[in-house]
């Protein structure tokens, strides 16, 4: 029996972010624990006062995080709940959208240079620091790492390896501030399905064109990589 007990009625100019955070917070506290199917939408936008459209938009929210799955003609189920701290961060990514973007901009533009640098310059224990820490990130996720706080160290870590091997305090300073201000958007970037093995890909071709020292090949490797992130980032909040 499905009970609107556990709902707040939203006020008339509630959208599908409040739809959301209700839902997610209901998983959170456990009320619809994994496996369980949720209110229909029919039941939802009664007991939330919204239209159907923000209660799919917020359905979709909660689909991209890997909390909710859709079953065709069955309707909508929680899938896990490890990853759910990521709610709130959806939230706030959705208040912060214009600012990440342009941050995610620069730091496209300063992970193509640090990588063409790196190509050009890196020395013997630049190219080691480079691929132990890419190592790490790929044991991680192959043992099935899924602690968000792990994963974007560990990604982080890759990333600075590559900026100190281009040589440029300068690059390691600016890239650390952004990446430290980015995290919260890195945390929701490893949620889609397939994003951690695509991001795996991707840092293997980056770190294979700074070894062989191509230097266009890096930046052309590291610009594609962070314009996919960017991509995904939109699509989330869409």
């Amino acid at each position: 029996m499905t009970s609107s007990s556990h709902f707040t009625r939203l006020p008339s100019r509630s959208r599908a972010d409040q739809v959301r955070d209700q839902l997610g917070e209901a998983i959170k506290k456990g009320i619809y624990p994994v496996g369980a199917k949720l209110p229909s939408e029919r039941e939802l936008t009664e007991m939330l006062g919204v239209s159907r459209v923000s209660v799919r938009e917020g359905m979709r929210s909660l689909e991209a995080v890997g909390l909710v799955e859709v079953r065709h003609g069955h309707g909508y189920f929680v899938k896990a709940t490890v990853r759910r701290p990521t709610i709130d961060v959806m939230k706030w990514l959705g208040e912060h959208r214009a600012e990440v973007m342009d941050m995610m901009l620069v730091r496209g533009a300063l992970d193509e240079l640090a990588a063409g640098e790196a190509a050009r310059r890196a020395d013997e224990e630049h190219r080691t620091a480079m691929r132990v820490a890419h190592d790490a990130f790929v044991a991680a996720v192959g043992a099935g790492e899924r602690d968000l706080d792990t994963l974007a160290n560990l990604d982080i870590a890759f990333h600075l390896a590559i900026a100190q091997a281009s040589g440029s305090p300068l690059l390691v300073d600016l890239l650390g501030e952004l990446h430290q201000h980015l995290r919260e958007a890195r945390s929701v970037g490893f949620t889609p399905a397939g994003r951690l093995d695509l991001s795996i890909a991707e840092h293997q071709t980056i770190f294979d064109t700074i070894i062989s020292g191509d230097v266009q090949g890096a930046r052309t490797a590291a610009a594609l990589h962070i314009a996919h992130v960017r991509e995904m980032l939109i699509a989330l909040q869409a």
